[in-house]
């Protein structure tokens, strides 16, 4: 697996970089553990801070696309990015996303319950 950085751009007001990359020489789609840390590598960040937000593999290439954030501080990624990319990226966070939505379903359904209580 051949990773090759195609385009950079700096975006201040994110607090990021927004990378472009293309793989090559691979027969199946990478695994994104694989990818972040090759990325990070490559763009001299940390691989904890690295996002994978898009991959795309066109049907009978062996060419993948994708692009990735690379973020300064771990606060402002878990603040911008979307919950799922998260995940998908890290899968110790995944588990702690979906214990905080069902702690938060829970918190809902028992203020439901209370309010209903309240009118009778």
């Amino acid at each position: 697996m051949k990773v090759e950085i195609t385009n950079t751009k700096s975006n201040p007001l994110l607090s990021r970089e927004e990378i472009e990359f293309k793989v090559t020489e691979t027969n199946t789609t990478p695994k994104i553990q694989e990818l972040k840390e090759k990325i990070a590598a490559l763009a001299e960040t940390d691989s904890e801070t690295t996002v994978i937000t898009e991959i795309k593999q066109k049907f009978g290439r062996k060419e993948v696309t994708g692009k990735a954030h690379a973020y300064k501080k771990k606060q402002e990624m878990k603040e911008t990015e979307i919950e799922y990319v998260i995940g998908r990226n890290f899968p110790k966070e995944k588990e702690k996303i979906k214990k905080m939505k069902s702690d938060k379903k829970a918190l809902k359904e028992k203020k439901k319950l209370e309010s209903k209580k309240k009118k009778k």
